[in-house]
C-alpha cells in the first residue's frame, strides 16, 4: 500500500499475533485506534476501506460510522466459523460488506447486511503465469521423484508450532521413499532464519525459499501445509496436500472448542463441505497419524489423481471468476456506488 501511494499511519505487520498473543499488545493496538480516529476526523473521506482483520477493523468501521461516514468493509470476517454473535456489530456499522467466499452473501444478507461477492484475490493471477514458473529460479529446486512443498506458516508462532511437525513427518517420508526431495516456503526473511534453525537440528536437506510459494507450489508433487488461506492457494495448483495446525492442547480445550462451530476447519474442505484433504485440526501429540497419511498419499499415484481432480473441479470455478475481473476491481466498483450515494 506504501509503493501503491498510501501515507502509512503505522505498519502494524510486526504485530501480527493471534490468540493469547495479542494480550501483551493491547497498548499499542489502543494508541493506534486513536490516532486512526483523529485522521478520519481530520481528513473526513469518502469511504472508509478496512481490509481483513476484524480485531482490528470492525473497530476501525464502528469509528467510521460514530463519525457517519461510509463504511465498505473488504474480506468478510469468518464470522460463519466462530463468534457468530459478532455479525450483528458488523451490520450496524458497514453499509458494504465484500466477501471472497461464493457462500458468504447469503449467509451475512440473512443476518441483515448488504454483502457481495468479489472473488478471491488467490485467484487472480493464473496458475501458469510466468511469475509462478519454477524454472526461472536461480538457484533452481531439487529434482527427485517425489517433491514434496512445506508450508509451515507465515507467523512466528506458526512456525515454532508446525515447523518441527512437518519436519518429523518429512523424516519419516525421507526413510521410507529416499527417492523424496523437499522446499519450503517462507513468508520473509525472518521466518526463513527461523525455518533453517529447526533443520539445523535434523539430517533433512531442505530448500527454504523467501517470497517464493507460488513457485514452490506449482514445483511440488504433494503438500504439508498449515491451515488458513495457504490452504486455498495449494487447491489453486490442484496438489494434493495433508492440513495440519498444532496447538497445545489445553488452549484448544479452554477455549478453541468453545468457538468453532464448523464440521470441518480446513477451507478446503469447508467449500467442499466434505474431508476432501485430510486435516489435522487442532493437532497435539504425536506426529505418526499425520505420517501415516503423508505415507499413503505419496505411495498412492490414483489417490492423488484423484485429490488433484477434486481439486480442479472445487476451486477453478472461482478462478474463472477472478479472472474475469480481479476481486481488487469489484471492491474499486462497491466503493464508487457508495460514493455515489454520499454525492447524490
Amino acid at each position: 500500500m506504501a509503493a501503491a501511494g498510501c501515507r502509512l499511519l503505522a505498519n502494524p505487520t510486526h504485530h501480527a499475533t493471534m490468540l493469547f498473543g495479542s494480550l501483551g499488545q493491547i497498548g499499542y493496538w489502543m494508541k493506534l485506534l486513536r490516532a486512526v480516529k483523529g485522521e478520519l476526523a481530520a481528513i473526513r473521506p469518502a469511504v472508509v476501506i478496512p481490509i481483513d482483520s476484524p480485531a482490528l477493523n470492525v473497530r476501525i468501521a464502528r469509528i467510521a460510522r460514530s463519525l457517519r461516514l461510509p463504511v465498505c468493509y473488504y474480506v468478510a470476517p469468518q464470522h460463519w466459523a466462530w463468534a457468530p454473535w459478532r455479525t450483528r456489530e458488523l451490520a450496524r456499522v458497514v453499509d458494504t460488506l465484500c466477501c471472497i467466499l461464493p457462500f458468504e452473501p447469503d449467509y451475512f444478507s440473512h443476518q441483515g447486511l448488504h454483502a457481495v461477492f468479489v472473488g478471491h484475490p488467490l485467484f487472480d493471477t493464473a496458475v501458469d503465469a510466468p511469475a509462478t514458473d519454477p524454472a526461472r529460479l536461480v538457484p533452481p529446486l531439487p529434482t527427485g521423484a517425489m517433491r514434496v512443498a512445506l508450508l509451515p506458516g507465515s507467523r512466528r508462532g506458526e512456525v515454532q508450532m508446525n515447523m518441527p511437525v512437518l519436519l518429523e513427518v518429512a523424516a519419516t517420508l525421507k526413510g521410507r521413499l529416499n527417492t523424496c526431495v523437499f522446499a519450503a516456503a517462507a513468508a520473509d526473511d525472518n521466518r526463513a532464519l527461523q525455518m533453517q534453525r529447526y533443520l539445523q537440528r535434523t539430517h533433512l536437506r531442505v530448500d527454504v525459499r523467501t517470497h517464493r510459494a507460488d513457485e514452490v507450489l506449482r514445483w511440488a508433487d504433494m503438500v504439508l501445509a498449515v491451515s488458513g488461506t495457504v490452504s486455498l492457494q495449494v487447491a489453486k495448483y490442484h496438489k494434493p496436500m495433508i492440513i495440519v495446525y498444532a496447538l497445545a492442547r489445553w488452549k484448544w480445550h479452554l477455549a478453541g472448542r468453545f468457538l468453532i462451530n464448523t464440521k470441518y476447519m480446513c477451507l478446503v474442505n469447508i467449500l467442499a463441505d466434505r474431508a476432501l484433504v485430510p486435516e489435522f485440526m487442532p493437532f497435539y501429540g504425536s506426529p505418526e497419524k499425520i505420517a501415516r497419511q503423508a505415507l499413503d498419499l505419496a505411495e498412492n499415484s490414483d489417490r492423488r489423481t484423484q485429490m488433484a481432480a477434486d481439486l480442479a473441479r472445487l476451486v477453478d470455478p472461482l478462478a474463472a471468476y477472478s479472472q474475469a475481473k480481479p476481486a481488487s476491481e469489484r471492491v474499486a466498483l462497491e466503493v464508487m456506488k457508495l460514493m455515489g450515494k454520499q454525492i447524490g
